[in-house]
């Protein structure tokens, strides 16, 4: 696995204080992994927070484009799912 970061995302995870640990693991052992218009959107919960990295796949690149932290894990995942993450 190859991972480029794009400026905008090196800037973002610098702004934001995210190792890029958080993102490899989000990448390699996502809760969570859908494509939305022409990217792909990975989702891994860490403690009582997610991590969510949007990238592209390209051959065997991984092209992080951006990631955040959030709290709000109804947003991403359904009633059934929210459960699961609540144990």
């Amino acid at each position: 696995m190859n991972i480029i970061y794009t400026m905008h995302a090196l800037e973002r995870i610098r702004q934001r204080g995210i190792n890029k640990n958080l993102v490899l693991k989000c990448l390699s052992e996502s809760d969570k992994d859908e494509e939305l218009e022409n990217v792909r959107r990975c989702i891994k919960k860490i403690n009582d927070k997610l991590i969510v990295v949007i990238y592209r796949k390209e051959d065997n690149n991984f092209i992080i484009i951006t990631a955040y932290i959030t709290t709000k894990v109804h947003k991403y995942f359904d009633k059934i799912s929210r459960s699961f993450f609540s144990l």
